[in-house]
């Protein structure tokens, strides 16, 4: 029998390819993009799990960001990032433990991100990088189709400014 870590480590590879192939057989990436959610599932209900998804800091906190706020203009004067903190740490595992490098949701998650990053384009191109995992790989991370669907469309915005 196949560990389930490891048929699912092989699905995650297979949804990488733009023509996943298995003995000769191809499927669409939605196919192993739907068995994986099937083991992940299955994992759940017969309790076993896999642990929680591995992001690093600022991935976790786009996330969390992006699910709570994908629908207004501005984050509230009184959003913290130890809020934010609390919600992710509950959701994934850091990759990183650098916890100083940003000191408000806005630097982590930019509304508007051509305008915050206009004078910074190593900052622009990092950010970019965190959103374009996010993007590729949303079905591991986001629990609200919405805002998956919002970061989709600003990470195009992104590539464009």
């Amino acid at each position: 029998m196949i560990p389930s870590e490891k048929l699912l480590s092989y699905l995650e590879e297979l949804a990488k390819k733009e023509h996943p192939e298995v003995n000769g057989k191809e499927y669409s990436r939605s196919q192993v993009l739907l068995a994986e959610r099937l083991v992940r599932d299955v994992q759940n209900a017969i309790g076993i799990a896999s642990q929680k998804p591995k992001l690093s800091r600022r991935r976790a906190f786009i996330v969390i960001l992006e699910e709570l706020y994908y629908d207004v203009p501005k984050y509230p004067k009184e959003l913290t990032l130890y809020g934010i903190h609390r919600r992710a740490s509950q959701r994934f595992e850091y990759m990183n433990r650098d916890i100083k490098s940003f000191t408000t949701p806005m630097e982590v998650h930019p509304k508007d991100p051509c305008t915050f990053y206009e004078d910074n384009a190593h900052g622009k191109a990092r950010y970019r990088s965190a959103l374009k995992h996010l993007v590729f790989e949303s079905h591991r991370y986001f629990e609200v189709p919405e805002a998956e669907a919002s970061l989709k469309i600003l990470f195009e915005d992104v590539k464009l400014c």
